[in-house]
């Protein structure tokens, strides 16, 4: 007895000394469904996953008067996290009635949900009109969408966020480009914080100036401790920060509807090898939007903001979240138990492109035979 209680003693200690990243829960579409504070019945918040990088909040609550008071607003994704401005609005009437023209909003406050487990979650707020105080308080899932199931079938995940641990960094990788021209094509890439207003959370930067019109910008890393030789599904999912608004026109595409965000996972290591001169890939990472044996698109780079915003230099950095989705690979470990898991874009836009990455996440199962 005293062996099993000194075991479970120190793996509490070892679950207080892990880095918080690596216990927090990510946002995932699964959270979509409402929420209520345990013993409080009655009022609580609605929260809709658009695109894995924002989020619909509402809060259905009550005034210090007693009368309904609705809150809304599109929030940011990080990580576990959804950080939302929420206003409160009046100023018509019921249907048919109802004249849009006069309804009135006025700023709330900030509201903060963070994901802590499937049905778990905990709520802050900051008002700003004083009449309330900040305040943090738990949250139970209420509901969720038919089909959700809070990760599916998946029996291992993996959650990375860039330097967490120096031994287990993403690598870059530039690709279709001619040998010897990385200065030609301006490839960088570095690891720091993110431009504003995002400069709290880090991420490995790539960068690369596309002449090719194919120009590959690859981040990627191993997955250990699988069984070895063994075949695994897997499923990927990654979120990046863009600062490229939607229907932006650029030299020979898009800068963000042109530049293919991909995602993939192979037995062998990722690298480049020379082809008529060429630096290209050793795998089948497909082409822009085509798919390949190792790579698939699952998105781009546009991030939502408005088109009037693609020539301003101060045009906002938004965090965009991509996944394999219902997709996934069947990938055979290696002798020692990896695998090589990756996210990269594929470029029709022939000027720079640079974009962050802040996580990653690999979900595994063995494959059935």
């Amino acid at each position: 007895m005293k062996t099993v209680l000194t075991r479970l003693i120190a793996l509490a200690a070892i679950v207080l000394l892990l880095p918080a990243a690596l216990l927090a829960r990510p946002i995932d579409a699964d959270v979509t469904g409402n929420w209520f504070t345990p013993g409080q019945g009655g009022h609580g918040l609605q929260i809709e996953i658009l695109d894995l990088s924002r989020a619909v909040v509402a809060w259905y609550t009550f005034d210090d008067d007693g009368d309904p008071m609705w809150l809304f607003g599109v929030g940011d994704i990080s990580g576990d996290t959804i950080r939302a401005e929420l206003s409160r609005y009046s100023g018509t009437s019921f249907p048919p009635d109802f004249e849009p023209e006069d309804i009135v909003g006025s700023t709330w406050g900030t509201v903060v949900f963070r994901r802590t487990g499937c049905d778990e979650a905990t709520i802050s707020y900051t008002p700003e009109d004083g009449v309330y105080l900040p305040a943090e308080f738990p949250l139970d899932r209420l509901t969720r969408i038919d089909g959700s199931n809070c990760g599916g079938s998946w029996s291992e995940t993996r959650r990375w966020t860039p330097g967490q641990d120096a031994s287990q960094a993403f690598q870059p990788l530039f690709l279709d480009y001619p040998d010897g021209s990385e200065d030609f094509y301006e490839l960088d890439s570095g690891y720091g914080p993110l431009p504003a207003p995002w400069q709290e959370v880090e991420g490995v930067r790539i960068s690369g100036n596309n002449h090719s019109d194919d120009l590959k910008m690859v981040l990627y890393r191993p997955l250990d401790g699988l069984a070895p030789d063994t075949s695994y599904r897997v499923g990927l999912e990654m979120q990046f920060a863009t600062d490229v608004p939607d229907d932006c026109v650029g030299v020979g595409g898009s800068p963000g509807e042109s530049v293919y965000m991909r995602l993939g996972a192979a037995t062998i290591e990722p690298e480049a090898v020379l082809q008529d001169g060429y630096r290209v890939a050793n795998l089948d990472l497909g082409n822009q939007a085509n798919p390949g044996d190792d790579a698939i698109a699952v998105g781009d780079m546009a991030n939502g903001s408005d088109g009037s915003l693609c020539g301003d230099p101060d045009r906002p950095w938004r965090l965009k979240r991509v996944s394999t989705g219902e997709q996934s690979f069947e990938v055979t470990s290696d002798e020692t138990g990896r695998i090589w898991v990756y996210g990269m874009s594929d470029s029709g836009f022939e000027a720079t492109s640079t974009w962050y990455l802040t996580e990653f996440v690999v979900r595994v199962e063995r494959a059935e035979n």
